[in-house]
């Protein structure tokens, strides 16, 4: 089989394989010489947001495309969107990390009741995109209201601060849109319908679809975003991109002197109530990259351990999960149109009735939640093991007593005085690596300790007596005790090890139909009534969206939006009226 050294096969090369063998060390993505290779590696993040004008405690509902280009031919990339709101200081409200799947995200992310009536922007990004820097960015321009208290971000007499970054325009005639009658009552079912224009060609066109009061959203104009710049002079490679389907962790291991340290094994335990165990080892530039897996709760609590002898002093230096570099957003003064101020008096009277009414399913006709698997408590290792459940035997004195009566395969011998341990094997190579041993999924090294801890503190031991390969790094078989109070037995925490807090994805989201008429007795208070992230129109055929009319007289407007295959961004709008 022949590889083609291309830019992309070097790089994901040396993920796939966990920059593990020396050959590939020597094409570490870090590398410099690799710059030239990857900086021609280029995304895109467009946005489209269901409204631009939310109160307080409401949820935004988004869509991103993701486009990349450069020498990756049809291979994966980047496979995680990084979303941020935030004010114009930079100044972060909310977070959170949203699957990419077939080039395209969607998701939602609520705003804090503690925001102030102002500015803000839907900031949008991919771990790969950090490299080039917070000017290849995707910035959605949004307005949110506070009813409850009078400061402004940005006052209305602040002036205007210019930046680099532009505005994407829509550009129409891609799609026709119409709607079934221009005046219905409220509660009444209304259908529209959405075609390919007669002059355009294009197999399939992928669109997202708001209904909104009008006012409530710009139907010309989206998000700032940068040209792409000519010479790519501010790359740096400091971020490999997701892949598959989990987040990234990555980081540096630093000695005393600060300096990175290359080649050093590290062990990273999940903990929780679905527990798992990951270990890599970094790269000559004392980099490092893992990819944690998604599910059960959006946070997820880490430890992680670097193996080192005699505290040499290693210290585990993780990377920002966020991007935190500055950037020259455009400062407006917080103004707002005759129709915005009619919503802004709108989204206030609807926030004190929904409280008022919070028994009832005030959300947007859009989406329902998935929520994840809680997954398997079977560990990591698997169930084929050998396993000694202490309470089936009688009390011994110490661990050593365990092992040497009723688990021989862990042997015990002395090197440089202190006793080691390590586990037989029919295979002859499993001498050649260190054991993996672990007390209630946390690695521990302190093997004397381990030998007198006492059996009573203890409720099981797991023995895999065969080479075990887990990330990129090979053991000489596993070693797992777990102990009765979940308390590690009362042994020490390695030296260099902490604890720490990693965000995965939010839940996903997808469309559904329109809900059923409401309770004429319960107000409507929803503030987006209508919205589908993710439509596909064939060429040459009609699509069909009945949905429920507001049960509030005004007026509203439905808006189309999408990317073409060749990058433009384009628009289609109707509007109707509820009497």
């Amino acid at each position: 089989m022949q590889i083609n050294k291309g830019p992309y096969q070097l790089l994901i090369l040396v993920i796939l394989m966990g920059l593990a063998s020396a050959q590939v060390r020597a094409q570490s993505p870090f590398d410099a010489e690799q710059r030239e290779k990857a900086k021609q590696i280029r995304e895109q993040i467009q946005v489209f947001t269901d409204r631009s004008v939310y109160a307080v405690d409401e949820t935004i509902h988004f869509r991103a495309d993701h486009r990349v280009s450069g020498p990756i031919g049809e291979n994966p990339w980047s496979s995680v969107l990084y979303v941020e709101l935030i004010a114009s200081t930079g100044e972060v409200l909310a977070q959170g990390k949203y699957q990419i799947s077939w080039g395209k995200a969607e998701g939602a992310i609520s705003i804090p009741s503690a925001s102030l009536t102002g500015n803000y922007y839907l900031k949008c990004y991919t771990r790969w995109m950090r490299n080039q820097g917070p000017d290849s960015f995707s910035y959605t321009p949004l307005k949110i209201i506070n009813p409850y208290r009078s400061e402004v971000i940005g006052h209305t007499d602040a002036e205007s601060t210019e930046s680099g970054l532009q505005k994407v325009s829509y550009k129409e005639g891609m799609l026709e849109l119409s709607t079934s009658s221009p005046s219905v009552q409220g509660g009444q079912e209304i259908v529209f319908q959405v075609n390919g224009a007669s002059n355009v060609f294009i197999e399939q066109l992928n669109y997202c679809v708001t209904v909104v009061p009008t006012g409530s959203i710009n139907l010309s104009e989206g998000q700032y975003i940068n040209a792409p710049p000519s010479s790519n002079d501010s790359f740096r490679v400091s971020f490999l991109p997701d892949l598959g389907n989990g987040v990234s962790i990555s980081g540096t291991v630093v000695g005393p002197d600060k300096l990175p340290v290359p080649y050093t094994t590290l062990h990273f335990s999940l903990l929780g109530e679905n527990p798992d165990y990951f270990a890599t080892m970094s790269d000559e530039h004392g980099r490092f990259v893992i990819t944690a897996p998604a599910g059960g709760d959006d946070k997820h609590e880490f430890f992680v351990t670097p193996e080192q002898e005699n505290g040499s002093g290693l210290e585990v230096r993780i990377d920002q999960e966020y991007d935190s570099q500055p950037v020259n957003l455009p400062v407006e003064p917080f103004l707002l149109s005759d129709d915005e101020e009619e919503l802004a008096r709108r989204l206030a009277l609807n926030i004190q009735l929904s409280k008022a009414y919070k028994s009832g399913d005030l959300s947007p006709d859009t989406t329902v939640s998935e929520v994840y698997s809680e997954g398997s408590r079977i560990p990591f290792y698997g169930t084929r093991v050998n396993r000694l459940l202490i309470d089936d035997y009688v009390r011994l004195p110490n661990l050593e007593e365990i092992f040497i009566n009723l688990l021989p395969e862990v042997q015990f011998y002395k090197k440089q005085g202190k006793n080691r341990i390590r586990i037989l094997s029919d295979n002859n190579s499993i001498g050649v690596y260190k054991p993996l041993i672990m007390i209630d999924h946390i690695s521990v090294f302190a093997h004397e300790a381990i030998l007198a801890l006492s059996p009573e503190k203890i409720e099981r031991i797991d023995l895999i007596d065969d080479i075990y390969l887990k990330g990129n790094v090979a053991f000489g078989g596993v070693l797992a005790i777990y102990s009765r109070n979940g308390d590690m037995a009362g042994i020490d925490l390695p030296s260099g090890s902490y604890f720490f807090d990693y965000q995965s994805f939010h839940p996903r989201l997808y469309s559904v139909k329109a809900p059923s008429v409401q309770d004429g007795r319960i107000p409507d208070t929803r503030n987006t009534f209508f919205w589908a992230g993710n439509l596909i129109l064939e060429q040459g055929k009609q699509m069909e969206i009945p949905f429920q009319a507001p049960g509030t007289s005004g007026s509203y407007v439905v808006l189309v939006r999408g990317v073409s295959p060749s990058g433009e961004v384009y628009s289609a709008t109707a509007k109707f009226s509820v009497e």
